[in-house]
């Protein structure tokens, strides 16, 4: 009973945090600016394969930490929300429900009720993540072939 109650609490706040995330990060605008830095990335790496003088590298440089530096800022944001109301799970509602802090037995290993919390937590996000990431990168790819079919068939009636 108090297993199932700590998988349900870790559950509960992985989905929370996971909606919080999607409402706050704007993972369209992540995607695209990660794509962008790549591209900059590339054209850096080319300019210093040819031999570009130092103030043009260090202006393209600027350039790609600054769209770092936004992209990351833009995935961080959530976390003015996540981890205050981890903390608050982890030392005021987990207590709170479990006062004797009870012990939990799972395949002869024995858990603390709040590591079994943060391995739930760590083990539902890692699940979640992944197979977003899965379901994302294959509507990705569906919308690029789309394109390209798209443009194949503008390209067929100019013919």
């Amino acid at each position: 009973m108090i297993t199932l109650l700590i998988v349900l609490i870790a559950l509960l706040y992985t989905l929370f945090s996971f909606v919080i995330q999607r409402k706050m990060a704007n993972m369209k605008k992540v995607y695209e600016m990660q794509e962008i830095i790549k591209q900059k990335s590339k054209e850096l790496n080319d300019m210093v394969k040819n031999g570009a003088k130092n103030e043009e590298l260090m202006l393209k440089q600027r350039e790609v930490m600054s769209l770092a530096s936004e992209s990351m800022i833009n995935q961080m944001k959530p976390m003015i929300i996540i981890l205050p109301l981890f903390l608050v799970v982890y030392y005021w509602l987990l207590p709170s429900i479990f006062p004797t802090h009870p012990q939990i037995i799972i395949g002869g290993a024995k858990f603390a009720y709040n590591t079994l919390f943060i391995i739930m937590v760590f083990t539902f996000g890692l699940i979640l993540s992944f197979s977003v990431m899965l379901i994302e990168r294959s509507k990705r790819k569906k919308e690029q072939q789309a394109k390209i079919n798209q443009a194949g068939m503008q390209a067929d009636k100019l013919d």
